[in-house]
């Protein structure tokens, strides 16, 4: 009879094959390909009137990967479950736990990192399934539930089909469109600079700004200011009134935490947070070396600055070994946390410092390598000295008027000899109080006020951090969800909302005050908080949530038929038919036009289909544009004698910089009937399918 062997659950092929080389086959290594059960999305799922029950089934197409876990767990001298160490892997954890319970023994791993020595840290203290982080996840889920399967209805019958709403993400849709409204109502002002050229008695030259009149700020708000003061200065002679020169201290960044790594790979890489989040998770998970495979970075989702004693004594012994003891400050740094931080987890930060990014590029993607490097200098630069700069300050004056001169000189470079951009360098002339200088130029330049930014998707989810709105598992998801439901589009990388998007939020924002609210989301945050520290029942405080949103729901319903008028908008034009006006209304496929006299009057206006300069192959009349149900398509003007429709040539493959472990070719993303899948660009020859990426595809196919 063969020895029995330890088995191990994690959520991820990856993970699995990165333990499995680092452990050395000392325990079986198993993966769940991420959640099993999940709520029914053809019913609420959620059991209201007993205790907000949520009716958790098997995902469809998950069989036989839970046969394969219970086969192996009933093999097995002990069960360890690894998933992610957050509330999402919690509820993996406890899914798979509740499927195999009848096999062998079951205990709960946490891998912060996945290396040597993250692994028997956490075989060296496992324990039990948290129940009350599986209790927080399982809130989180029925909320989010109740309001996108009740409120989503009240958007079908008055806006489009198909369209819903969510918890967090209308919260963010409030905060884009409310931005947008403010941008509409902002009224430029004028305003004035005015800039000087002096020339000191050797002729040095140097630029100074107009900052006081009699002592007074200055606000130049019209061209009529301007040539008062030109007039005024022409004949003023100018001194030197102050000279201030002194030390500032530039301190480095803490590490990464999950918002600020979206924010400043969105802003430094150009990489949208989903994307940021998914090569985070690949470095997280391991990355093959050749000699080894290993994780180069700890768990990225995480909203805590605290980083373990021993790894800030490594990073200094290396800071001083590789830059000199004078780049290290007198005493190791340490970033205190956010109240409400949930500090579990330690900060971004590579795993091993002596994996400096160019000694695993090789290993690494493009885009892995960037976001490796920019969390390990970020990291390294986090327990460097201040940079130093030397700032110079002259006042010169005149007369009525006083003009302010800056210059800036780096010192030391601390910090920024590893990461950030130092500030430019200005030099200015070496004088002082009491010095004539001669007035040269003067270099008027008219400015207007300008309305706030339209948000960034980083500046958007810092905002959301800033508001307490959100947790590092579910930032990566907002904004894709809001672009997917068309509520927002991107314009030169600006989150803009569309007409959709802003009649969404005018439906829901008035009539659900309370649970779109930022304040009110933040609480609901800090409630999944306190049921995570076993200080609330989850049950307790969703029925808190349920019972006015119930209210809320049910009056918002109520006002359908009125809500449907709201955003019929009238036109100049006439129905064709009976003259009554044109209205412009939402229906179930979007906008249309029709007649105001509806149901009299049943006329729909039908745009006429924009002709193309392509005659049709079977009867040579010319081709139209015509919009359907699933968007333009190209066909026949003869419709219905001639029913030819135009079928659009395939785009080619994208191809990904993976390689064929058949052949070596590049694999390529492939559209099929199920959806998209990954496979050898070397087809027919080769036919090797990525399985894994085709089973998902199918498998969301079926669900739908």
């Amino acid at each position: 009879m063969s020895r029995k062997k330890d088995l191990l659950i994690v959520e991820s092929p990856t993970k699995a094959h990165t333990i499995t080389r680092l452990l050395r086959g000392r325990l079986r290594v198993l993966s769940s390909k991420g959640h099993i059960a999940d709520l029914p999305k053809s019913r609420l799922g959620v059991d209201i009137e007993n205790g907000f029950e949520p009716e958790y089934i098997r995902i469809r197409g998950k069989a036989p990967v839970i046969n394969e876990l219970k086969s192996a767990a009933r093999q097995a001298k002990t069960v360890y479950l690894g998933t992610d160490p957050d509330r999402e892997g919690e509820a993996i954890a406890y899914s798979v736990a509740q499927e195999i319970k009848n096999g062998a023994p079951i205990r709960r791993v946490l891998f912060y990192e996945i290396t040597p020595k993250g692994i028997t840290a956490a075989f060296n203290a496992p324990g039990e399934i948290d129940l009350r982080k599986v209790d927080s996840h399982r809130a989180r889920r029925v909320m989010d539930r109740l309001v996108g399967y009740l409120v989503s209805p009240l958007l079908w019958q008055t806006v489009k089909a198909g369209k819903s709403a969510g918890r967090v993400q209308t919260v963010a849709l409030r905060m884009l469109v409310e931005r947008e409204r403010e941008i509409q109502k902002f009224v430029p002002q004028e305003y004035w600079l005015i800039r000087a050229i002096f020339a000191t008695a050797e002729g040095e030259r140097f630029e100074a700004l107009l900052v006081k009149i009699d002592g007074t700020n200055v606000r130049l708000t019209s061209a009529a200011e301007v040539d008062v003061v030109r007039d005024g200065c022409l004949n003023t002679t100018f001194r030197i009134e102050t000279v201030n020169v002194r030390e500032k201290h530039k301190k480095p960044l803490p590490p990464f935490v999950t918002a600020t790594l979206l924010k400043e790979a969105g802003q430094t890489l150009g990489m949208s947070s989903r994307r940021t989040m998914q090569i985070a998770q690949q470095l997280f998970e391991g990355v093959d070396l050749k000699k080894e495979t290993v994780g180069l970075i700890t768990y990225p989702r995480t909203d805590s600055f605290r980083t373990a004693e021993e790894v800030i004594e490594t990073a200094r012994r290396l800071i001083a070994e590789k830059y000199g003891t004078q780049f290290l400050p007198e005493t190791p740094r340490h970033y205190p946390d956010r109240k409400g931080t949930q500090g579990a987890h330690e900060a971004i930060r590579p795993t091993r410092l002596e994996l400096t990014p160019e000694s695993v590029r090789e290993f690494l993607t493009p885009d892995q390598f960037k976001l490796y490097s920019l969390i390990y200098r970020r990291f390294l630069a986090s327990q460097m000295a201040d940079a130093v700069y030397q700032q110079t300050e002259l006042l010169v004056s005149g007369g009525r008027f006083t003009f302010r001169a800056e210059g800036i000189k780096r010192l030391f470079p601390g910090f920024e000899q590893v990461y950030g951009e130092p500030e430019k360098e200005k030099s200015l002339p070496e004088l002082k109080p009491g010095d004539p200088v001669q007035l040269t130029e003067l270099i008027p330049e008219q400015k207007w006020t300008q309305p706030p930014s339209r948000y960034t998707e980083a500046t958007l989810i810092k905002r959301l951090e800033i508001n307490g709105i959100g947790r590092p598992s579910t930032y990566a998801t907002i904004v894709p969800t809001l672009l997917e439901r068309r509520y927002v589009e991107r314009q030169q990388g600006r989150l803009v909302p569309t007409e959709l998007g802003t009649i969404v939020h005018d439906i829901l924002i008035p009539r659900f005050a309370n649970i779109f609210e930022i304040g009110f989301t933040r609480e609901m945050e800090k409630q999944l908080d306190l049921i995570e520290e076993g200080l609330e029942d989850w049950r307790q405080v969703v029925a808190r949530f349920y019972q006015p949103f119930k209210e809320d729901l049910d009056q918002a319903l109520a006002e359908t038929p009125e809500i449907r008028e709201d955003l019929a908008r009238e036109l100049e034009t006439k129905c064709p038919k009976c003259g009554k006006p044109l209205v412009e209304r939402w229906g179930r496929y979007g906008k249309f036009v029709a007649c105001a006299g509806y149901p009299q009057c049943d006329y729909v206006f039908k745009p006429e289909p924009k002709v193309l300069e392509e005659k049709c192959p079977q009867c040579g009349k010319p081709l139209v544009e015509r919009q359907g149900r699933f968007g333009k398509f190209i066909a026949c003007s003869g419709y219905p004698d001639c029913s030819y429709i135009k079928r659009e040539p395939k785009p080619p493959p994208r191809q990904l910089e993976e390689k064929c472990p058949q052949c070596g070719k590049p694999l390529v993303e492939r559209q099929g009937r199920f959806g998209k899948f990954i496979a050898c660009s070397g087809y027919p020859q080769c036919r090797f399918i990525k399985k894994e990426k085709r089973r998902k595809a199918k498998e969301k196919q079926e669900e739908k």
